[in-house]
């Protein structure tokens, strides 16, 4: 699957316009930098192989 570039900005501007919110400008370079952590994350879970026969654990063991 091709990578796609994510522009914060837009994304924050989007997300604060449905939910309603209004975002402190002294704000958005912490949520900026959230949303960059999240994604990183999600790339993380996005990228590992799983096969047609993967189910998740039923319980969780470290």
């Amino acid at each position: 699957m091709p990578q796609q570039t994510l522009d914060p900005d837009a994304l924050i501007d989007a997300m604060a316009a449905l939910l309603d919110l209004e975002i402190q400008p002294e704000y958005r370079p912490d949520i900026v930098t959230n949303l960059g952590i999240a994604i990183r994350f999600a790339a993380l879970l996005r990228d590992v192989p799983l096969d047609d026969r993967d189910e998740p654990a039923p319980v969780f063991r470290p």
